[in-house]
């Protein structure tokens, strides 16, 4: 569908709609609407508009900047999207977006189950920022015009089009890229070094000096890497092993917690009831039948 009547998007743009179905609104990710936009500096976009009060409007919105700038108020603050850059915006919230001179965008409004969760996720991931630069690994601007090229021609299912997202969402959270035992490569140093002292006492500090990285920019990297911070990796890990234990051998609880590196049972008990869900004893007596 041409775009012809909004003020400053030039007549080359694209923009189409999709309606999700009561089972896509139940179940998966979905885009309401999506475009391919070249916007000059009439573009002034406010939610108070008419378009701005829709439902296919009040969504979440990722919006890739091909060329030029765009900038973008959100939530009280203010930010400019340059080349490059992805705006996430929660157009629920009051928001107005302005091209200053000239911008070409590829944008796509989105909701559905698990939406709020990575919208909050990824902005928390990227500092904080509606705008970010993507990781190179994430293929953000191929993924993105393949989504409205599929909205375009119509050729999909909303299953495939909520794993399109859903793949989408997650490289824009955390680089998609296996890490290897490369010898330069500080968080593969580090994961070879918590998986022969798991059970071990480690520090952040103590991780951080065999990747040769200080503490806080170690966790930066490691977390940007593996989505985890250093402490949960080494407590999930734990926690695994445990309930490895807890169905393969007669340890008591006590001894399982020394053995995966508590130094009490009572930490051990309280440590695996909140990530799993109930205590180990429960774990080990859970019925396969």
């Amino acid at each position: 569908m041409k775009v012809i009547t909004e003020p400053g998007v030039l007549l080359q743009s694209e923009r189409y709609f999709s309606t999700p179905s009561s089972l896509a609104r139940q179940l998966f990710l979905y885009i309401t609407r999506c475009g391919h936009y070249y916007c000059d500096h009439h573009y002034n976009f406010l939610d108070s508009c008419d378009v701005g009060k829709l439902e296919s409007h009040k969504t979440y919105l990722l919006d890739y900047i091909r060329r030029g700038a765009m900038e973008i108020e959100t939530d009280g603050k203010s930010f400019t999207a340059e080349a490059g850059q992805i705006a996430l915006i929660d157009c629920k919230k009051p928001h107005r977006f302005h091209v200053p001179r000239y911008a070409e965008r590829i944008w796509i409004h989105f909701d559905g189950r698990e939406a709020g969760a990575f919208f909050e996720q990824i902005i928390a991931f990227h500092g904080g920022r509606s705008v970010f630069t993507p990781y190179p690994e994430s293929r953000a601007e191929r993924d993105m015009s393949d989504l409205v090229t599929l909205l375009k021609d119509g050729i999909h299912t909303e299953a495939d089009l909520s794993k399109r997202i859903y793949s989408l969402l997650c490289n824009l959270l955390i680089p998609p890229r296996s890490i290897t035992a490369d010898s330069q490569d500080p968080v593969a140093l580090a994961l070879d070094y918590m998986k022969q002292h798991l059970f071990d006492e480690l520090s952040v500090k103590e991780i951080a000096s065999v990747a040769g990285l200080s503490p806080s920019h170690f966790s930066r990297q490691f977390r940007s890497q593996t989505g985890f911070s250093p402490h949960e990796y080494i407590v999930l890990h734990r926690i695994d092993e445990a309930k490895l234990l807890l169905h393969t051998t007669d340890l008591s609880v006590k001894e399982i917690a020394f053995r995966t590196g508590y130094h009490s049972e009572v930490n051990f008990i309280a440590s695996f009831t909140r990530k799993v869900g109930i205590s180990p004893s429960s774990f080990r007596n859970a019925r396969f039948f």
